[in-house]
């Protein structure tokens, strides 16, 4: 072990040049450059006169055992872009003349215990990391990453002093490995400001929270908790969007700071959490600010022992309150559905008293009175409990504009009385969370583009009123269903998803462009006699993924676009429902499936095609797909290899059909029809027109 003196003022700390460096304070240089095991001193004498100075680190991460900068005569930058720096000991900087402005990890990798690493309000430029096993490092002064910089705590003991409880700043603390470690916080307040603010595994860590804060200043942290036990943490940026916390993790008090800004804030929770304090819901500064404590899995209950609460303005689902603090209640709570302890709201009718174009949540007095043409009452701004209604007339005044400003979870809109005097209701690209009946008047417009989720968990209906949908469709509703009213229409290039539950078309007809249910859940597509229209390109329809999935009724669906489609059905039973070929494009289905009816209502002149993907079985009670005298319809298989095609009875007539490596079985007989082609590699079809019923003969004699 050595120690090295820098001296000579500016210059390059790299794996070569002896230049600045020498082995006593202002000494004379050539002496090697610092290894592992030596310590460097920056002094007085480091510079030239009473200088400013760089010393600029070059090459590989520079390596040190101590590293002490103190007593500084002329202001010493400590520069590089990427180039780290290792220390083996302990760490000084001083209070005055000193900056960093290197952009490397610092690493400290001492095996020993007793180090300390004070750094007298001077922010590391980079990252940090504690990575020697068997080594402790204690804090001196406060602690700083700078804004970009991740603290990472790898092998070895991290203390920020129970003596000086030194505050700590990064933009995330990270110990996500199962080596043996130890983080102690003391009372030290800990500032994070990354997305990803705290990312622990428990395994091998002891972890120390004393009676320390932990502040998180992202709109949108995430807090992987690995299940230990903090102190207190707070989400305290204002404009906060999503707070995601995973682990089952204890605080004593955890606090959510309320929105000062347009929309809706979520804390998403993946599992059960205590609270041995307080948790904290705040109010932002309207109450159409709001935030929601939401379970990460729609349907899936997350519960929060408490032993107090404190909650306004504030939206649950699946969320089940235990403990002293049970059954919580609070200011204005809105009621997501899947809660349990949890005291809300009564149901309102509340009615919109803006009158012109003005925001669905407003600062103020807000939006909305509790009387038809009423007073404004900001407290009355309507919870996912309640029904908003528009009146008639005046309020807002005809060719008016509402405009939904966050995404907000909404009730009953009840639009009904808007059929002479129009206006427009503008989503924008929020998306929004429904939990009651969507009803529009004739005298309505609808713009954004959104999408719109019912997801009420009862029976909520939709009632169109001829007019188009611009935002997305889904149904995410565990046991519930929508059920259409009328014709439903949306004009979205993006898929109408059912996610969970039931959507219940009656007899009516869903246009859209796209439709997907492709999940593992619990949903029903109750078609009735009604249709789905998909007039999309692409997969159009995609259900794929077939579990959990129960297809009711005697409907059609029906795939209208003139280019490609695809029907992804997952080798499916839908039984009673007739599959339409209804645009020129060629229709791929894919997977083995059974359908109650084919058709082909494209009348266009020119060719169209129904192809099925080689070596599946699809099965038909009737085939009613036919070409016509000005264009053929082709069945054949997306590549060159034959499919099968089976109906266990009766006669297929069929005809204008052009046939490839298509094989029919089943037991019917499959008549392709004298007017039909024979593209070879067929199986089972007869190209000739089904022989006439016995009995229909009209060439008889009659005898008097």
């Amino acid at each position: 072990m050595a120690d090295r003196y820098w001296i000579l003022g500016t210059g390059t700390w790299d794996s070569t040049s002896t230049t600045n460096w020498s082995d006593t304070s202002g000494g004379t240089g050539g002496f090697s450059v610092p290894t592992a095991a030596d310590n460097v001193f920056f002094d007085a004498n480091s510079n030239v006169l009473a200088t400013a100075f760089t010393v600029t680190m070059a090459n590989t991460p520079r390596v040190c055992n101590d590293f002490t900068a103190s007593g500084l005569d002329g202001t010493m930058t400590l520069a590089g872009t990427g180039i780290g720096l290792t220390v083996s000991g302990s760490l000084t900087f001083p209070a005055t003349n000193f900056t960093r402005t290197y952009t490397g990890t610092t690493t400290f990798n001492a095996t020993t215990t007793g180090k300390t690493v004070t750094t007298n309000g001077v922010a590391f430029a980079g990252s940090v990391t504690f990575n020697g096993v068997g080594g402790a490092w204690t804090l001196g002064s406060a602690f700083s990453c700078g804004s970009a910089g991740t603290l990472t705590i790898t092998n070895g003991t991290f203390d920020t002093s129970s003596s000086g409880n030194y505050s700590v700043t990064a933009n995330s603390i990270v110990s996500n490995n199962s080596n043996v470690r130890a983080i102690s916080l003391n009372a030290s307040t800990v500032n994070l400001s990354a997305s990803a603010v705290v990312t622990f595994i428990s395994t091998n860590l002891t972890f120390n929270a004393g009676t320390s804060t932990i502040n998180c200043s992202s709109s949108s942290p995430v807090f992987v908790g690995g299940g230990l036990t903090f102190y207190n943490v707070s989400f305290i940026d204002n404009a906060i969007t999503t707070a995601s916390i995973t682990g089952t993790n204890t605080f004593t008090n955890l606090s959510i700071t309320g929105r000062t800004t347009v929309g809706i804030g979520v804390l998403s929770l993946s599992a059960n959490q205590t609270i041995s304090g307080t948790l904290t819901v705040s109010a932002g500064t309207a109450a159409a600010y709001r935030m929601s404590v939401f379970s990460d899995t729609v349907g899936t209950t997350r519960t929060l022992t408490c032993a107090a609460v404190s909650f306004t303005d504030t939206d649950f689902r699946d969320i089940t309150i235990a403990g002293a603090a049970s059954p919580a209640s609070g200011t204005r709570l809105g009621d997501c559905k899947g809660n349990t302890n949890i005291t809300f709201s009564a149901a309102k009718t509340v009615f919109y008293r803006q009158t012109g174009s003005a925001n669905w949540g407003a600062t103020g007095s807000g939006s909305w009175s509790a009387t038809s043409g009423g007073a404004l009452d900001a407290t009355q701004f309507p919870l996912a409990q309640d029904t908003a209604v528009f009146p008639a007339a005046t309020y807002p005044a005809s060719g008016s504009t509402t405009t939904i400003n966050g995404e907000y979870n909404i009730g009953t809109i009840d639009m009904s009385l808007r059929t002479s005097n129009t206006m427009t209701l503008a989503t924008g690209a929020n998306s929004l969370s429904v939990y009651g009946d969507w009803i529009n008047g004739t005298g309505i417009t609808l713009t954004g583009t959104s999408r719109i989720s019912y997801s009420a968990r009862t029976t909520q209906t939709i009632t169109s009123s001829a007019k188009t949908f611009p935002q997305a469709f889904s149904v995410t509703s565990p046991s519930g269903s929508v059920v259409l009213q009328d014709a439903f229409t949306t004009s979205s290039t993006l898929a109408t998803n059912l996610n969970r539950g039931t959507l219940n078309l009656q007899s009516y007809t869903l246009t859209t462009s796209l439709f997907a249910s492709s999940n593992s859940e619990t949903r029903t597509i109750a078609f009735g006699t009604g249709q789905i229209s998909c007039t999309g390109t692409g997969t159009v329809w995609n259900t794929a993924t077939t579990t959990g999935l129960t297809v009711t009724g005697t409907g059609t669906i029906s795939l209208t676009s003139a280019s490609a489609k695809t029907f992804s059905g997952g080798g499916f039973s839908y039984s009673g429902i007739t599959l339409n070929q209804g645009g020129a494009g060629a229709l791929t289905i894919t997977g083995s499936n059974t359908f109650g009816n084919i058709t082909n209502t494209y009348k266009t002149t020119g060719a169209t095609s129904i192809l099925f993907t080689a070596a599946t079985t699809s099965t038909f009670t009737d085939w009613n797909a036919s070409g016509e005298t000005t264009r053929l319809l082709t069945i054949g298989s997306v590549t060159a290899a034959s499919h099968t095609l089976s109906k266990a009875s009766g006669t297929v007539s069929a005809d204008f059909l052009s046939i490839s490596r298509s094989t029919a079985t089943g037991g019917a007989a499959w008549y392709a029809g004298a007017n039909s082609t024979d593209g070879g590699n067929n199986s089972g079809w007869i190209f000739t027109a089904p022989p006439a019923p016995s009995g229909s003969n009209s060439n008889f004699l009659m005898f008097f």
